[in-house]
């Protein structure tokens, strides 16, 4: 185990925190907020451009990123994450129900079954902002899937693919620490990218949403 943490530690070391349980309560509950605030909003512009892009997986991996490598340590990311996208769903569906009197469990449940993967993910994707090969290949998991939902726009020139291109490039230089790094995550990104492409993984993850 020692050793374990000593390899991760060499990946990215996790910030000094004296923070009290209170203060670690307030920022997952602002997280929350946040997430039910998203929620809402993504039901309430439906049918519009913004809420198309709603609709899609890159806006939600851009953020869980985010949330994630902002975290304190990895524990932190996937506690965050989980937070963000179970009051994300809660939101959306509640405010589904109020509109139109129904509540849709089956899709309610298969999200909340992807959701409950997401602290794997968080966790893993934290260590993506450090400054080596392992970071390299953690920043290009989210950079990939973006890649593989925007690449269509070459020939489409849908809004919303476009912006998952915008969001990849985004995290790129968000995560990588020097043009070493963007280089070599550039390389390993396009490389999962054909994979992702060629696999068709995701739907095995989304495919009867």
């Amino acid at each position: 185990m020692t050793n374990l943490k000593e390899k991760l530690n060499e990946i990215r070391q996790k910030e000094a925190s004296d923070l009290s349980i209170y203060q670690k309560f307030i920022r997952v509950l602002l997280v929350f907020i946040f997430g039910a605030v998203m929620g809402i909003l993504a039901k309430y512009t439906d049918g519009t451009i913004i809420g198309l892009i709603g609709t899609y997986l890159g806006i939600w991996i851009f953020i869980a990123t985010l949330i994630s490598v902002y975290s304190r340590s990895p524990e932190a990311g996937a506690i965050h994450v989980f937070a963000f996208f179970m009051a994300m769903l809660l939101a959306y569906y509640i405010y589904s129900m109020k509109l139109f009197g129904f509540f849709p469990g089956y899709y309610f449940f298969a999200w909340v079954g992807v959701a409950l993967l997401t602290p794997i993910g968080a966790y893993v994707v934290w260590y993506s902002k450090g400054n080596n090969l392992i970071s390299s290949i953690f920043a290009s998991l989210p950079i990939s899937v973006l890649l593989w939902e925007g690449y269509s726009f070459y020939y489409t020139f849908s809004m919303p693919e476009f912006i998952d291109i915008v969001f990849a490039v985004l995290l790129l230089f968000i995560l990588s620490k020097n043009s070493k790094q963007i280089f070599r995550t550039i390389f390993i990104s396009i490389v999962l990218f054909f994979v992702i492409l060629k696999s068709d993984i995701i739907y095995l993850f989304i495919g009867g949403l």
